[in-house]
């Protein structure tokens, strides 16, 4: 039987009863991502309240694996920190995006390069040196949106990276049509109720490690409390989303019907 109400665990840190294999652990952790065995180490690495929202996110994504981060712009910045530090700088990206994710890379404030482009432009684009390929659909504010399954097939071998911010998985599956990342502003929808921030990738577990060990030497990591919360939001998401949706359907149909 599972749980009804998540524990909330707000240590930042757990007894050590040996510091050698304590610190060894930590170390593999730093080197590999990978999540360590046994009991908690330190609130940084990984925290089980966290991890049970990565996991419940993951499964909603249909994604191998999901790491969660302080807000939305801090999971986007280990995202190209992640690339970057391979030295695949390069970013193709589809206008309209998030005004904060669009100033983030236009400014290249983490050495970044982006060429903007229409959908259609993806595919002569991309460089040898391009590490992602990112749109956001439906786009904040705008709702403009794109036909996933084509940009993926566009992106090649490049991984794709989609904010799904405003669809949530409720409504969309990027990683079904062809998107190897899945970006959430979890402060939005997932949270749902205006008084949790946070962030959050859905990937598989390769780059999972990878972008761990960026938030591991980054220290954007998600406050235990705020992972309870989006929690409590995930479990009213489909809810929401369906209230959200039907009074969008109703305001449209009011709207095309008035003068």
């Amino acid at each position: 039987m599972g749980l009804h109400a998540v524990p909330l665990d707000l240590s930042t840190t757990y007894p050590s009863y040996d510091s050698r294999q304590e610190a060894a652990r930590i170390d593999a952790f730093a080197a590999t991502g990978a999540r360590p065995d046994g009991p908690p180490v330190y609130a940084r690495l990984d925290n089980p309240t966290v991890a049970r929202f990565e996991t419940a996110l993951a499964r909603l994504e249909g994604t191998e694996s999901a790491v969660a981060f302080a807000s939305g712009m801090a999971a986007l910045s280990a995202c190209l920190l992640a690339r970057g530090a391979q030295g695949l700088r390069h970013v193709v990206a589809v206008r309209p995006l998030y005004g904060c994710s669009d100033h983030l890379l236009d400014t290249g404030l983490l050495g970044t390069e982006v060429t903007w482009v229409d959908p259609a432009g993806i595919a002569d684009a991309i460089r040898p040196d391009t590490g992602l390929v990112m749109v956001e659909t439906p786009a904040n504010p705008t709702l403009a949106e794109l036909d996933l399954r084509a940009v993926a097939h566009s992106c090649g071998t490049v991984p794709l990276l989609v904010d799904n911010t405003f669809a949530t998985p409720v409504l969309q599956r990027p990683a079904e049509r062809g998107a190897g990342l899945v970006l959430h502003s979890a402060t939005k929808y997932l949270g749902g109720h205006g008084d949790v921030m946070g962030g959050v990738v859905a990937c598989d577990e390769e780059f999972a490690r990878t972008l761990r060990r960026v938030r591991f030497a980054t220290g954007g990591v998600l406050h235990p409390l705020a992972g309870y919360l989006l929690l409590r939001g995930l479990s009213t998401l489909p809810v929401r989303m369906r209230a959200a949706s039907a009074t969008a359907g109703e305001l449209a149909r009011r709207l095309a019907a008035g003068p």
